[in-house]
């Protein structure tokens, strides 16, 4: 099990988890629902659960992950985020499309932030 993820922060309101379900249905994804998280998949490829989050932790932690660098101002305005985690971070990497279809599409319908836990990276849409 991984404790890699990746998350899309964003200002609250404009999508919700059904929203992305659509748009990574629409994006040509299998998506399941299972509760609070949608299951994503490409084909064969790797599974991708995806939660939506809003609470005071995710505002703290956009902060912390936007302190000195030039998304400071965009990650200080966001209240949610959608957390895609998987199990195997080196299967994920190895057939990467499934994870930039779900990055590109959660950060086009948001316009939000993207931060990958594995190397630190921000970038914004």
């Amino acid at each position: 099990m991984s404790d890699h993820a990746c998350f899309v922060f964003f200002r609250s309101g404009s999508v919700t988890l059904d929203d992305a379900a659509q748009r990574l249905a629409a994006a040509g994804l299998d998506v399941q629902r299972a509760g609070d998280q949608i299951a994503v998949r490409w084909g064969q490829g790797p599974q991708l659960r995806i939660r939506f989050a809003r609470d005071p932790r995710v505002v703290a932690e956009a902060r912390a992950i936007g302190a000195n660098t030039p998304h400071a101002a965009a990650l200080g305005q966001c209240d949610a985020r959608f957390e895609v985690r998987f199990d195997d971070l080196a299967h994920v990497l190895d057939e990467v499309n499934t994870l930039i279809e779900v990055q590109l599409t959660l950060q086009e319908a948001t316009g939000g932030v993207l931060f990958t836990s594995w190397n630190q990276a921000v970038t914004a849409s």
